[in-house]
């Protein structure tokens, strides 16, 4: 695996490679979903992705070139150019439905990333968290950054998420706006965080829902598809 490759990380690796062999969904993402608001019209979208700690890991060991458990611009640069590129062929991973169309995003977001430390993400039940005094539940699973290791062995150990920060800009300034987010492989799975604010504006009256898209999911696994989640936000 070249080193161009392994800084692309998460996204670089199975976006690319679509026949890999792993099973699905191999990376789980929490996404934070902010509609920009100005004069009254949503103008833009920017959403957090932040990566399970597992699958963080195993690009902030690269990208963070001076280990310092912080990205600079520098170290940014590199990621963003490549994650944008493998992106771009799958649209980016998202769908914005306007004036009642779902469409892929034509113009190429802006990119920015970070290490969240300690972890704003850790799906649940599926990896050890201390007890308060710092020890694991006898009930934890294996931790997958760990290895196969027995529970005496292992050592609590501080968890952190890859956070991936794209700013889309609409195509039109638009009063009711749809997104949805889907990697039709499901190696990646994609699921909106209801509990964070989606508004970035001065108008405070929009209102926003959280459900599932009607008709876009993925079928990878027959009879067990995984739908897509979608946010919805109306200005006056």
């Amino acid at each position: 695996m070249s080193g161009k490759l392994l800084l692309g990380g998460v996204l670089g690796l199975l976006l690319a490679w679509p026949g890999i062999g792993f099973a699905h969904p191999h990376i789980l993402v929490s996404q934070v979903t902010r509609f920009i608001e100005k004069d009254g019209f949503f103008v833009a979208v920017e959403t957090s992705w932040r990566f399970d700690p597992a699958a963080s890991e195993f690009e902030i060991v690269v990208a963070d070139t001076d280990k310092d458990g912080k990205l600079s611009a520098r170290e940014v640069k590199p990621l963003g150019e490549l994650a944008l590129n493998e992106l771009k062929s799958f649209g980016y991973l998202i769908w914005f439905r306007i004036d009642g169309k779902d469409q892929r995003p034509t113009l190429k977001p802006s990119f920015d990333a970070r290490i969240a430390d300690p972890a704003e993400f850790v799906p649940e039940g599926w990896a050890p968290v201390p007890d308060k005094d710092g020890k694991l539940p006898p009930q934890a699973r294996p931790d997958p950054l760990q290895g196969a290791v027995t529970l005496k062995d292992r050592k609590p150990r501080r968890m952190r998420n890859l956070v991936y920060v794209l700013r889309h800009e609409l195509p039109k300034p638009v009063k009711t706006l749809s997104l949805s987010v889907l990697d039709p492989e499901d190696y990646i799975r994609l699921v909106v965080d209801e509990k964070t604010p989606v508004l970035k504006g001065p108008n405070d009256q929009a209102t926003c829902v959280v459900d599932k898209h009607p008709t876009l999911k993925s079928d990878y696994f027959p009879g067990n598809p995984h739908v897509a989640d979608r946010i919805t936000c109306r200005l006056p």
